[in-house]
């Protein structure tokens, strides 16, 4: 069965993954079971899932595009903690290489 939810409250799973609000408490929020929102948001391709991982993309780009134009600007702490980052996406994409194999 799949979950029926109103645009406005994607949106609010959006915004409060980019918060860093976790599953349950996201529930919570909009006033859903916890078991059923969670599997929910377990299942590979839901609208759930997809806001949720939406919601934190967005707010970790404009956190990078932040850091960028201050690392930019040189300040030398936004362009530490910018490499930093890009390292750990670039470990994260060998491993899923590794794990996954390339297309």
């Amino acid at each position: 069965m799949v979950m029926k939810l109103s645009q406005e409250e994607y949106e609010q799973i959006e915004d409060l993954s980019a918060a860093n609000y976790g599953v349950d408490k996201i529930a919570l929020y909009l006033s859903q079971d916890k078991a059923e929102f969670r599997r929910e948001w377990e299942k590979e391709g839901s609208l759930v899932r997809h806001h949720y991982d939406r919601g934190q993309l967005v707010a970790d780009f404009e956190i990078n595009q932040k850091l960028l134009e201050n690392a930019r600007s040189g300040n030398i702490t936004a362009a530490q903690i910018f490499e930093k980052n890009r390292e750990r996406v670039q470990v994260e994409n060998l491993k899923e290489q590794i794990y996954f194999g390339t297309e």
